[in-house]
C-alpha cells in the first residue's frame, strides 16, 4: 500500500471519526439545553394544579378529561359509535380508566395518557355495568344480564373475558376492599322488581371464589364506595319515590353494620373524599352531602347541592365528588326538552356555592377527580 493512500485511510477514519464525537457532542449539548421545550403532558395539569377531571359522557359515548387548573382545556375519548354502546360508569387504575359499555357487553379499556381506546374485553353476551381495578394489572366487570362477574387483565393475549362467577342477581356495581371484590347486586328479578333486598358478594380477585354474601338494608341497592375507615357504603336507591338509605358494610366480616335512612327519593351514585364525606346524588334532586365519620348531614334531601331552575328547585344530578381542596365537581346531564344544556358544575368548598360551570361531552353521567 502506498504512503499517500495510508494517509488517505486515515484521514477518512479521522473525518468520520470526529463527525462522530462532532453529532454526540451535539445530541448532548441539546439534551441538557434549558432553552429546548418541554412536552408537558396534559395529565401534568396547569397552572400548578395536576388534578385532572374525567367524566364519562353517556350520550356522546366519550370519555372527557379537563385540567382542574385550566377547564377548557380538555382531551376527548371516542368508545365506539353503535348503538349498543351505552356506558354508565367506569373505574381508574394507575393511566387506565375501565368503562363497561352497557348492552355492548364489553368494557373499553381506555389509556389516559395517550387519550386513546387501546382494546376492548367482551363478554360473550349480556349488559357490561360496574368495574373496579384491584390493582395496575387486573379489573372485575359485572354483567347485570348474567348475573355474573367476569375478570381480565390488561395484557391478556385475547380480547374474551374467560374468567367469571355468578353472583346475586342484578349485579351493578363493584369495590375492592379487604383484599377482595365486593359486588354490589340490586336482587331484581326479570321485570326489574324487587326479589328481596340488594345484597353484597365478596370474591377471592386470585380464586375467583365466592367468599360469602351479605343482605343489605333495603332494595335495589346499585351504588356503593370505600370510606377512608375501610367500610363500605352501599346506597339503596328502593322505589325512586320514597326516600333511600345507606347500608354500611365491614368488608372483612362481611356483616352489615347498620343502615341509615333519610337519603331522599332515588338516590345513586356516592363518591367519598378523604375526610369521610359522602356525595350522594339523585336525578330529582341533586347531591346530598354525609358525614361518615359523624353519621350526620352536611347537606340533607332538604338543602341538597344543585343548580337552581330558573322556577325554582333543583336541577338534578347523576354523580359529584370533591377535588383535593373540598371544591365539589357535580355532573349534570343536561335536559333536551327543556333546553338545559350539560355541565359538570363546580361548587365552592364549604359553602358550597355555584361558582362554575364546565362544557363536556353529552350526557355527562359519572366524574372523577384524579392526580397522575
Amino acid at each position: 500500500m502506498s504512503a499517500n493512500r495510508s494517509r488517505g485511510s486515515v484521514l477518512l477514519r479521522l473525518t468520520r471519526a470526529v463527525t462522530a464525537v462532532a453529532i454526540v457532542a451535539s445530541a448532548v449539548a441539546c439534551g441538557s439545553d434549558s432553552t429546548a421545550p418541554f412536552q408537558k403532558s396534559f395529565l401534568d395539569g396547569a397552572n400548578g394544579d395536576p388534578q385532572i377531571g374525567v367524566v364519562l359522557n353517556s350520550l356522546g359515548k366519550s370519555l372527557s378529561m379537563f385540567q382542574l387548573g385550566s377547564p377548557a382545556t380538555q382531551k376527548e375519548i371516542a368508545l365506539g359509535t353503535s348503538s349498543t354502546v351505552t356506558p354508565v360508569g367506569f373505574s381508574i387504575g394507575g393511566l387506565y380508566a375501565a368503562v363497561p359499555l352497557g348492552n355492548a357487553a364489553s368494557v373499553a379499556l381506555v389509556n389516559l395518557e395517550s387519550a386513546s381506546t387501546e382494546r376492548f374485553f367482551t363478554f360473550p353476551s349480556g349488559n357490561a355495568t360496574g368495574s373496579v381495578f384491584v390493582d395496575d394489572t387486573a379489573i372485575f366487570a359485572a354483567n347485570s344480564t348474567l348475573g355474573t362477574v367476569g375478570r381480565m387483565y390488561i395484557r391478556q393475549a385475547g380480547d374474551a373475558i374467560s374468567d367469571s362467577v355468578r353472583v346475586a342477581p342484578q349485579p351493578s356495581d363493584l369495590a375492592y376492599a379487604a383484599g377482595r371484590v365486593l359486588v354490589v347486586s340490586a336482587n331484581l328479578d326479570e321485570n326489574f322488581a324487587p326479589i328481596g333486598n340488594g345484597i353484597v358478594t365478596a370474591i377471592d380477585p386470585e380464586t375467583m371464589e365466592v367468599l360469602g354474601t351479605v343482605e343489605l338494608g333495603g332494595t335495589n341497592s346499585g351504588y356503593a364506595a370505600v370510606g377512608p375507615d375501610g367500610l363500605l357504603y352501599v346506597v339503596n336507591t328502593g322505589d325512586y319515590v320514597s326516600d333511600g338509605s345507606i347500608t354500611i358494610v365491614d368488608p372483612a366480616t362481611l356483616e352489615a353494620v347498620s343502615t341509615v335512612p333519610g337519603m331522599g327519593a332515588g338516590p345513586g351514585e356516592i363518591n367519598i373524599d378523604a375526610n369521610g364525606i359522602a356525595y350522594i346524588s339523585g336525578v330529582f334532586g341533586g347531591t346530598v352531602v354525609w358525614n361518615t365519620v359523624t353519621k350526620s348531614f352536611v347537606r340533607g334531601p332538604d338543602d341538597p347541592v344543585c343548580a337552581p331552575l330558573a322556577g325554582g328547585g333543583c336541577r338534578g344530578a347523576f354523580a359529584a365528588t370533591a377535588s383535593s381542596n373540598g371544591d365539589v365537581y357535580q355532573a349534570y346531564f343536561g335536559s333536551a326538552a327543556d333546553g338545559l344544556a350539560p355541565y359538570i358544575f363546580v361548587y365552592g368548598a364549604g359553602s358550597y356555592a355555584l361558582r362554575d360551570s364546565i362544557s363536556v361531552g353529552s350526557g355527562p353521567a359519572a366524574v372523577a377527580i384524579r392526580t397522575f
